[in-house]
Parts: C-alpha cells; sequence; structure tokens
C-alpha cells in the first residue's frame, strides 16, 4: 500500500491536517473579519471626532461672523455717524474748516473700531454714486479700492437690502508681487432707522478672520476647509492650489462622503447660512489596518507549525483514553450497562471517562426506577379507585337520609344533609375537570350554609357574582379553600359581627374573584409564608392531602401562569381580601386557547 494511501487513513494525519486547515481558516476569517471591523470601527471614530470638532469650529465661526455684523451695525446705525455722512455728501462747497472738523468727528467715530477689529485690513465709505470717499483706512495689506472694484461690489449688494455681504476678491496690494491680494470683502448698504440708504460701507477682512475658528481642523496640515457664503461661492480655503473639478466635487458633499480616501463633512452655521466643508485624510487609518492584518496573518501560520508539532509529538499518548472509551462504548451498544473504563491521565479525557462511567451507571439507575415507577404507579392507581367508593357510598348514604327525614317532616334537617349530599355530589368530580363560576358559587352557599347552620348562626354573608360572568369557566375547588380558611383562622377570635364578602366580576380580559372578611388580619410574614413558598401541599393528622391557600395559587401557577395569580392584602384586626385574577375564559375562548 502506498505511503500516501496509509497517511490518509491515518487518524493522526487526518488530525493534524484538519486541525491545520481549521486554524488556517480561523486565523484568515479573522483577519479579514478584524481589519473590516477596525477600518469601519476607525472610520466610525474619525468620523464623529472630526464632525463634533467641525461643529464647533462652525459655531465660533458663527460667533465670529455675527460680531462683524454688529461692528456694521454699530457703524450704519448711528445717528452721529449718519449726520456726518450726510453732511459732508451733502454740503461739497461749504468751507474747509467745517469739512475737515466733520471728518475729524468721523474718525474718531470709528477709532475704536479699528483697534477693537485687527482682522479688519481695510474700511471705506462711499457715496451713493460711489466716487466720492467720506472715509477711509488702509493698511499695508490693502491699497485704496479703485473705480472698477468698487463698481463690482455696488452691483453684487445692491439687492441685499442692507445685509451685510460677504465675497472673496483681488484687491490692490503693496506686498504681493503680483500687485493684487486675495482678499475677503464684507459690504452693505448704509441705512438709518428709516430704511433711507446713505452710503455704501466695504471692509477688507484678513484670511485669518476665519483661520483662526477653524485651526482645529487643518492642524498639523492634514486637515481641508472649504467656507463657502449663502450664495454658494468659495470665500475661504487653506488649500494653495485647488482645480475645478476638485472644487465641484467638494460642493457635491451633502452631509459627509468619502473622496479619495479623505472624508468630508458639511456643516451649516446656523444664524448666517454659512457652509463649511471640512476633510481630512484616511491613510493613516488604512495603513494601520493592513500593519495589524500583516501581524494576524503571520501570528495564524506560526501557530499552524507550532500545533501541527504539537499534534505530531503528543498525538499516540492523547489518542490512548479514546480507544479506552471506544471500547467501553461497544459493551454499552451491547447493552451491558456495568461497562467502566480506566482513567489513565488527569486532564480533560479523564472527565470524559468519568463522565462515560457516570452515565452508564445512571442510565441503570434509571431503568430500575422507571421500572419500580411503573410498579408504583399501578399501585397509586388501585388506591385511588379504592379511595372513590367511600365518597360514592357516602353520598348515596346521605341521599337516603334526605328522604327519610324529608318524608318524616324534618325538611330544615333534610335539607341540610341533601347541602352536604350535594357537596360530595360536587367533590367526586375530578379536579381537573372545569367548572363554571356559577356551579363553583353554587358549592360556595352550599358550604357557607352548612357553617352557618351548625357554627356561625351569627355570620352575615353577601355573595355578588355579575350575570355575565356566570357561565365563564374556571378550575374546579378554588374558592372552598380561600372560604374554609377564612372560617378557620379570620373567625376564630371574633364572636359578632362577623361578615364575610364573596364577588365575582369580569376586569378587562380577566376574571377577578374577591373573598373578603372582616377577621382578625393576618402579618406579612403569614402573607409570605402563604405566597412566597412553594405551593406543594401538606398532609393533615388523619393522611388526606390538604389543598389549603398555598395549593390554589399554586395550581393557578401551574395551570394558568402569569399574569393570573392570587393575591392577598391584609390588615391586622381589621380583615383580610383574597383575590383571585384568572383568565376569561367562554366557550369561544376556551377553543382559541386550545386551538
Amino acid at each position: 500500500m502506498p505511503i500516501w494511501l496509509r497517511m490518509n487513513r491515518s487518524f493522526k494525519v487526518k488530525l493534524i491536517f484538519s486541525l491545520s486547515c481549521i486554524i488556517l481558516l480561523a486565523f484568515g476569517i479573522t483577519g479579514y473579519l478584524t481589519n473590516r471591523y477596525n477600518l469601519k470601527l476607525f472610520e466610525e471614530e474619525i468620523y464623529k471626532q472630526f464632525y463634533q470638532t467641525s461643529a464647533a469650529a462652525t459655531e465660533k465661526l458663527d460667533l465670529r461672523i455675527q460680531e462683524m455684523v454688529r461692528v456694521t451695525q454699530t457703524v450704519v446705525f448711528n445717528p452721529e455717524l449718519e449726520r456726518l455722512i450726510q453732511s459732508m455728501s451733502a454740503d461739497e462747497r461749504s468751507d474747509a474748516y467745517r469739512q475737515y472738523d466733520d471728518k475729524k468727528q468721523l474718525e474718531a467715530q470709528m477709532s475704536l473700531i479699528k483697534y477693537d477689529q485687527p482682522y479688519i485690513t481695510g474700511m471705506y465709505m462711499f457715496d451713493l454714486n460711489g466716487k466720492l470717499a467720506l472715509y477711509s483706512f488702509t493698511s499695508a495689506t490693502i491699497n485704496m479700492l479703485d473705480e472698477a472694484t468698487v463698481n463690482t461690489i455696488r452691483n453684487r449688494i445692491s439687492d441685499s437690502y442692507g445685509d451685510l455681504v460677504w465675497m472673496s476678491m483681488k484687491l490692490p496690494s503693496s506686498i504681493e508681487p503680483s500687485g493684487y491680494r486675495d482678499t475677503i470683502i464684507a459690504a452693505r448698504w448704509m441705512k438709518n432707522g428709516n430704511l433711507q440708504t446713505y452710503g455704501m460701507l466695504v471692509m477688507a477682512i484678513d484670511a485669518t478672520f476665519f483661520s483662526n475658528s477653524l485651526k482645529e481642523l487643518t492642524r498639523e496640515g492634514a486637515g481641508e476647509v472649504y467656507l463657502f457664503n449663502p450664495n454658494d461661492e468659495l470665500l475661504y480655503t487653506n488649500m494653495n492650489t485647488l482645480t475645478p473639478d476638485a472644487l465641484a466635487g467638494i460642493r457635491t458633499v451633502a452631509a459627509s462622503r468619502i473622496i479619495d480616501n479623505r472624508l468630508f463633512i458639511r456643516s451649516a452655521t446656523q444664524s448666517t447660512a454659512f457652509q463649511l466643508v471640512s476633510g481630512t485624510s484616511l491613510n493613516e487609518i488604512k495603513q494601520k489596518n493592513r500593519n495589524l492584518s500583516q501581524r494576524i496573518y503571520y501570528s495564524g501560520l506560526a501557530s499552524i507549525v507550532l500545533t501541527s508539532i504539537l499534534i505530531a509529538l503528543f498525538t499516540g499518548k492523547l489518542l490512548r483514553p479514546l480507544k479506552d472509551l471506544q471500547s467501553g462504548l461497544r459493551k454499552v451498544r451491547s447493552g451491558n450497562f456495568d461497562a467502566r473504563v480506566d482513567i489513565r491521565t488527569k486532564d480533560e479525557l479523564a472527565y470524559i471517562g468519568e463522565s462515560f462511567n457516570a452515565m452508564t451507571a445512571q442510565v441503570g439507575q434509571l431503568i430500575k426506577e422507571v421500572y419500580l415507577t411503573q410498579l408504583s404507579e399501578k399501585e397509586a392507581e388501585l388506591k385511588a379507585l379504592q379511595a372513590q367508593l367511600n365518597p360514592h357510598f357516602l353520598h348515596n348514604l346521605f341521599n337516603e337520609i334526605y328522604w327519610k327525614l324529608f318524608l318524616k317532616e324534618e325538611k330544615e334537617v333534610a335539607g341540610l344533609i341533601g347541602t352536604v349530599s350535594e357537596m360530595l355530589k360536587y367533590s367526586l368530580m375530578p379536579v381537573r375537570t372545569l367548572t363554571t363560576v356559577g356551579e363553583e358559587f353554587q358549592q360556595i352557599r352550599n358550604y357557607v350554609k352548612v357553617q352557618s347552620e351548625l357554627f356561625e348562626p351569627d355570620l352575615e354573608t353577601m355573595i355578588q357574582v355579575d350575570v355575565d360572568v356566570m357561565e365563564v369557566n374556571m378550575m374546579r375547588a378554588l374558592l372552598q379553600p380561600l372560604v374554609e380558611n377564612v372560617f378557620i383562622h379570620a373567625f376564630r377570635n371574633k364572636i359578632r359581627q362577623k361578615v364575610l364578602l364573596i364577588t365575582a366580576r369580569k376586569d378587562g380580559d380577566m376574571l377577578e374573584i374577591e373573598v373578603k372578611d372582616n377577621g382578625c388580619g393576618m402579618e406579612e410574614k403569614a402573607i409570605y409564608d402563604l405566597l412566597g413558598q412553594t405551593g406543594t401541599s401538606r398532609l393533615r393528622l388523619d393522611g388526606r392531602e390538604s389543598l389549603g391557600v398555598q395549593s390554589v395559587w399554586r395550581r393557578i401557577e401551574l395551570v394558568h401562569g402569569p399574569p393570573y395569580r392570587l393575591e392577598i392584602s391584609s390588615t391586622l384586626g381589621s380583615g383580610t381580601t383574597m383575590r383571585l385574577i384568572l383568565p376569561y375564559m367562554t366557550e369561544e375562548r376556551k377553543e382559541e386557547r386550545h386551538g
């Protein structure tokens, strides 16, 4: 036989090969899933952190823009500035001293704004024709505006109705080699309180006005920011080179989007309707995932080699207990449950051998117990049949006594005997047979009648049953243990004014029955002993089984389960209320439950 065929039939070789394949597959799947999961987790975390940073930057940006709006409003709605500008514009031929004085007053009014807002690199006020510079403030960064620039700004704000309009323009500059500098312009019509336009305000704002608010997004030069004004025009970006195609892609970002391994998020200012698109690179995250995947793959290969070597070295010793187990299983299969295996090791296989020995011993014991149980059930069945003879005999005997007393005109005693006979007849039915609320309450009336006639002549009993629940099905013999508990315990020390109230009504889709007395009441511990313990029945002194209150809630729990239950509330010296919450079972609903 070829060597490869003998190796194929060897369990040892199969075990080594199978485990190696399983480990290889497991590590491969684990590495792939880990890589995908980590990438997704990192992306979600980066998105979450970047979104929060972008939102914070947007809020800060919104506050800055609003502050600039308030600065322009301070200028526009200042009555003194309005008076000075209108005076200088309307009275061009006035004496030189008056013009000089008005200009000085105007400069004094604007000096605070220049120093409080260092981002303003130029401020200009023009008349309605856009020709006469009523006031100007320039720096080395931005020169005086030329006529073409002024006209362009006038056209941009023509339909703004006095709102502050933001735009990006190339303005003359003395420090730029090209002679022009990309500058952010904020301009608006100057209107007074009566909405009359009296001039135009133009401000040149340095890019640091926006960059300082967005520095958290551009830290270490890894982030990108693109700020658009309400007209969707690019107002500011930290990117030196930007192609039209790249800008078009940025404009298409809605909420979030990944473009060329970069995560972009769009957010908007709440008050000023500016749009901010911020981006960050995902290359570093993916590189970390690739490194992690490589380490997982190498670890998997090393584990396969090591496992194969260990399996080859220790297979013989490991498989010896399995041979013993195989022999024992063959004996059990042939019907010998006395078979046992020798425990040679102290590892997991030893536990398997011990479990096998325990299993065979338990199976043999169970066979014996099943046989004895069958014998016990037959004996119990015979005793049960014998026990039913006595109630049948008593029922027939009471029936004969009833007719003899009735014929002798002892109708009161005969009625009492008839009541007892009817109770015996009701008790002969199997406890699992369902009855109706009407039949159950009839037996309670019989029981109360016997108690009242013989032991409790001063008892006041009130039984109230709604007509619509009379035909509702319920378990047999649920109420008598509760009523019997009242006579045995509740009224044991009470001599007068004994009141027993029993009611039955429909509550939603449930049947609610209450047994209420004005007896001695119970403590919380006594209630817990009744409802907090297992509902096993107890034996009376005469050897008969006692149903009791415990058996009532236990039968409800076994047959119906939650939310159906027995509730007990009691106050010492004031009485006890026992409430049964049962299913509202008409014939139709009974068929549905069984169907």
